[in-house]
């Protein structure tokens, strides 16, 4: 018997088949057609190319959540955005929760963010060397929206940005490239050396970036509470525990005072999105004050990064609050 008069006889039973037994047969053909159907969905996701390693499916992650990234600019937005997102990835690459954590200071931006992942739809499986059963990963999105604005004013060698009451003095041989105000209580400062010394591991020549966040840490603090030991500390622990794979590997930590702040600095290897650059180190000093917080990140390679602390330190030591 040929597989198309099968086909042609199953018809006929169920034509003339009681009502009772036509439903019956509805069921099992009903059924059929799932499994045929399950049975294909399982083959192309089989087919579908599993990442070799978790960096490579971390870069696969960020290639295709950025291609699916766009942005409608709306008038009087300028500067540089930077979001961020989080996101609970499942193993068969099914995103479970999205989350932006970091606002990009405007609605229609956060927006953008949003539809980007929901757009990339699901993301690649887990690699082999993957073994939970879901991933939290961190996302940071930088949008430049151009027309970038100059600093406020200029006195004794020290850049003042009124509006946030904060200062920068830059040691030789460093200088500003560029400013960027994301939103109304942060702003970014991009540092080069004129001397290429230390070397940078950024395209644009970039070593440093200040930032300072004018918004108060929560609750009515004063700087000798931020400062007491058991606050440190725990600072301390929170930035030793965090995921290795996602965030880098803590190297070392310095504490150090400042200007009657006691600061925190460490020194990490690459995090999941930088992994194409194993040799890139990353010196980051956190500052935090009642007025508001202080963050330089700096980079540089494995090999300059020890002669290059005592730099990047001169840096941090150069932020201040600015006198009204």
């Amino acid at each position: 018997m040929s597989y198309d008069r099968l086909n042609f006889k199953m018809v006929t039973a169920v034509r003339r088949a009681s009502k009772g037994e036509a439903n019956t047969m509805r069921w099992i053909l009903l059924g059929c057609l799932f499994l045929s159907v399950f049975g294909m969905a399982s083959i192309l996701r089989a087919d579908e190319k599993r990442p070799a390693t978790k960096t490579e499916w971390g870069a696969e992650v960020k290639r295709r959540l950025v291609e699916n990234l766009a942005v409608a600019v709306g008038s009087g937005l300028t500067g540089t955005r930077h979001p961020e997102l989080k996101l609970i990835v499942r193993r068969n690459g099914t995103i479970a929760k999205v989350t932006v954590i970091r606002s990009s200071g405007d609605k229609s931006i956060d927006q953008a963010v949003l539809r980007m992942v929901k757009r990339a739809g699901r993301l690649p499986p887990f690699s082999r060397d993957m073994k939970g059963k879901q991933e939290e990963v961190i996302v940071s999105i930088e949008i430049d929206l151009g027309e970038r604005p100059p600093p406020d004013t200029t006195s004794k060698g020290e850049r003042v940005y009124q509006a946030f009451g904060f200062g920068l003095e830059l040691p030789q041989p460093f200088e500003i490239s560029q400013t960027r105000r994301p939103n109304d209580t942060e702003i970014y400062i991009d540092v080069r050396s004129r001397t290429n010394e230390p070397s940078s591991t950024d395209a644009n020549g970039t070593v440093c970036t200040v930032g300072f966040d004018a918004r108060h840490p929560e609750g009515a603090v004063t700087q000798s509470q931020l400062n007491a030991d058991d606050v440190i500390l725990k600072k301390i622990t929170a930035v030793a525990g965090r995921e290795p794979s996602l965030f880098g590997k803590v190297e070392s930590t310095i504490v150090f005072d400042h200007d009657g702040v006691r600061g925190i600095a460490t020194i990490t290897t690459p995090a999941l999105f930088d992994r194409h650059m194993p040799d890139r180190r990353q010196y980051q000093a956190t500052m935090v004050r009642p007025q508001g917080t202080v963050t330089v990140s700096c980079w540089t390679t494995a090999k300059v990064m020890p002669h290059a602390i005592a730099m990047f330190q001169k840096i941090a030591e150069g932020t201040r609050l600015a006198k009204p």
